[in-house]
Order: structure tokens, then C-alpha cells, then sequence
């Protein structure tokens, strides 16, 4: 009777003990940071570098000025391609006036067909050649716009790699100006083994602690689909974005993400 007594009291409080236990805990996992994306800012046209107005580590806003070329040559012929584009105009006007008198001429069978249509023919060469210019008006226009580099995105500036009175062309090779690490959000990259990998998904909530003791609430960005090896081991890669606007964080450091539990 006591024994039975004993095994009932035994099965209730081992029932208690699953009824109370805690949830799973989070899979945390050896973590790195780096930038949300980097940047590559090159030349868009060949100039001379007049003006680099950022350093390095310095923090950007999008759409701002990171370096100027000089415009000269580029102002110079914007220059030639509006008076050329005037003159043109001109002609086409007078074009259009010399078809309209040989309509009237034809009319009253004073010319022949042939004489209307090669006014006509004239008239329509006179518009090629203007669109011709307004055209290479146009691209030097936007050359003169590309001439001010600006910021494709928020960050951070890792190094600056041309410095003013430099020559650079992208025709000879890739010229690259600066390199842009964004800072808002940040990423966290992980990897993790094929099971957690399928259970989780874009947007699931996660956490990044640093070594310091700072935490900070994101996101999974991504999950791969091929193994690779970043320096914790063989596993899928996980991104997680998150945002720590008043932290100097920098590439590189170490951290520990926590990941969303299995259910």
C-alpha cells in the first residue's frame, strides 16, 4: 500500500515537474558583425578628381557629395552643343518654310513632284541632325550631373582610395573613389546546421548580443541554401539585420545571436 502510495506520489510530481518546466531556450550561436551592405563608389566618367569632400570613418548621409571632378571640358561643351543646337534650329525653320512654299508652287503646277519632295527630304535631314544634338546635349548634361559622386546609401566611409588631382577612368579599368559600409541596419552572419536552417524563415525575430553586454532586437535576413564555412565551423549561413543607430560598431566583432526556439 505505501509503495503504491509512494509510485502515485512519485508520477504526480514527476507531471508537476513537465507541467512547470521552462520553454526551450533560444538556440544561441558564435556570431560576427558586419555592415548591413558595402558599397563600392566608382567613377561613372573619366575626369580629374578637384574635390574630395569625405574621410575616412567619417558617417554619410544618402544622396550626399563624396567627391567632385573637374567640369571644365564637360561645361565647354555643353556650351558648343547649344549654340550647334540653335543653329540647327534655325535651319529647320527655314527648312519647313522652303516645303511650304514648294507645296504652294506644286499646287499651282509651277514644279515638278520631284522638287517638292526633295525640300521635303531636306527638311527631314535638317530634324535628324537637330535630334542628333539634342541628344549629345542631353548626355553631357547628365555626364555634368555624374561629375558630383554622390552617396548611394547612409554609412559609414571605409577608405578613400584616390586622392585630389588624380586622374581616373572607368573605360580603363573599375575607378574606384571609396568604399561605403551601411550602418542602419547592421548584420550579424552566423551558420547553423541543416534542421534549424529548415525551420527558419525571413523576418523571424532575433537578438544580437556583443561581447560587451549590448543587445540589440532584429531580424533573419537570410538563411543559405549551399554549406560554407565563415570561421564558425561548416553550416548554413544566417544574416540577421538590426539596427543600432548610437553604437560604433565595426566589422568584424564578435557577438552571439539568438535565434527563434523550436517549437
Amino acid at each position: 500500500m505505501g509503495a503504491s502510495r509512494n509510485l502515485i506520489l512519485a508520477a504526480a510530481l514527476t507531471g508537476a515537474g513537465l507541467m512547470l518546466a521552462p520553454p526551450v531556450a533560444a538556440d544561441e550561436l558564435e556570431a560576427r558583425i558586419d555592415w548591413g551592405q558595402r558599397y563600392t563608389v566608382s567613377a561613372p566618367l573619366a575626369g580629374i578628381v578637384r574635390e574630395i569632400s569625405i574621410r575616412p570613418e567619417e558617417q554619410v548621409t544618402e544622396g550626399q557629395t563624396l567627391f567632385t571632378l573637374d567640369t571644365r571640358r564637360l561645361r565647354a561643351d555643353a556650351r558648343a552643343g547649344e549654340a550647334e543646337r540653335e543653329r540647327l534650329r534655325l535651319e529647320l525653320a527655314e527648312a519647313d518654310r522652303e516645303v511650304e512654299r514648294a507645296e504652294e508652287l506644286y499646287d499651282r503646277t509651277l514644279i515638278a513632284l520631284r522638287e517638292l519632295e526633295l525640300s521635303r527630304i531636306q527638311r527631314a535631314m535638317a530634324a535628324a541632325r537637330l535630334a542628333r544634338v539634342d541628344a549629345e546635349l542631353q548626355k553631357t548634361r547628365v555626364d555634368l550631373e555624374d561629375s558630383v559622386v554622390r552617396a548611394p546609401a547612409a554609412g559609414r566611409v571605409l577608405s578613400v582610395a584616390v586622392s585630389t588631382g588624380e586622374a581616373v577612368s572607368p573605360a580603363l579599368a573599375p575607378a574606384v573613389l571609396a568604399v561605403l559600409g551601411s550602418t542602419d541596419p547592421m548584420r550579424a552572419e552566423a551558420t547553423v546546421d541543416a534542421d534549424t536552417a529548415g525551420r527558419l524563415q525571413p523576418g523571424q525575430p532575433a537578438r544580437v548580443r556583443l561581447d560587451t553586454g549590448e543587445a540589440f532586437d532584429g531580424s533573419v535576413s537570410s538563411v543559405g541554401w549551399e554549406v560554407e564555412d565563415i570561421g564558425f565551423g561548416h553550416g548554413y549561413r544566417v544574416e540577421v539585420h538590426f539596427s543600432a543607430p548610437e553604437a560604433r560598431l565595426r566589422a568584424g566583432q564578435s557577438a552571439r545571436v539568438s535565434l527563434p526556439a523550436a517549437q
